[in-house]
């Protein structure tokens, strides 16, 4: 289990977090909602050791990991695919890929084994491997970015608005696998725009306002509350403060 307590972190002496509280149980997909500026991306940040913690505490299991490198962090099994995916363009698809597995993985199993696992996951990566990752399509960028993170071994993905600039049947499909992922037992964390598609997916939910965790419940709870309604899928019926859409 992923779990942080009082987390509180921001830039210069901007505070951007104010006491979050979450957790993300073994094989639990939970969706942060929230509206620009809300702090969303900051956590995943905070979570994945990019931004360090004012205060506040972060465990995986029993292992506290607030206090380590990002690399450290990701070879105990907490991952982040960051916004925008952020590949290295000249590489191959397979370069990219090897590159994921740097960290040691738990389970001392070769590089090839793995290789071999993204492969037969994304039938459309082993076809590209010798291409440059720089030429490829948005929606093949965006599962060569899930492989490579997945090359770690991760117990948990922490997840950037993976739908982002991808077209609806390209969403579709890259959030088909993200089900099967986590059908494997994959938890995750995910940020992502699309609220009402997240919130599909994910087993629990949690609207940020201003930094602050306003609202928690199960992903179906969330879908077919008024409030969220309102503010996050345009709908009428919210009863929510209306300045809450300009957290």
């Amino acid at each position: 289990m992923l779990k942080l307590q009082g987390i509180r972190a921001g830039y210069g002496r901007i505070e951007v977090l104010h006491g979050i509280e979450c957790t993300v149980g073994d094989g639990e997909i939970v969706t942060v909602v929230g509206a620009n500026g809300a702090g969303k991306s900051t956590l995943l940040k905070t979570v994945s050791g990019i931004l360090g913690i004012w205060s506040g505490t972060i465990e995986l299991g029993s292992t506290a990991i607030h206090k380590k490198s990002v690399e450290r962090i990701a070879s105990l099994g907490v991952v982040q695919i960051p916004e925008g995916r952020q590949l290295f363009g000249p590489l191959t698809v397979e370069e990219n890929l090897e590159l994921g597995g740097y960290a040691k993985r738990r389970s001392g199993r070769k590089a090839h084994a793995k290789l071999e696992e993204v492969y037969e996951l994304f039938p459309r990566l082993r076809e590209r491997r010798r291409q440059q990752a720089g030429t490829l399509s948005g929606g093949e960028q965006q599962m060569l970015a899930i492989g490579r993170a997945l090359m770690a071994e991760p117990r948990v993905l922490l997840l950037d608005e993976p739908s982002m600039g991808l077209a609806p049947l390209i969403v579709k499909e890259i959030f088909t696998i993200l089900g099967e992922l986590n059908q494997r037992g994959l938890g995750m964390l995910l940020v992502e725009q699309d609220a009402r598609l997240a919130l599909s997916l994910a087993h629990r939910g949690l609207v940020l306002e201003r930094g602050t965790v306003v609202l928690e419940d199960t992903g179906q709870a969330l879908l077919n509350n008024p409030d969220v309604q309102a503010i996050y899928f345009g709908q009428h019926g919210g009863r929510r403060d209306s300045r809450t859409e300009s957290a």
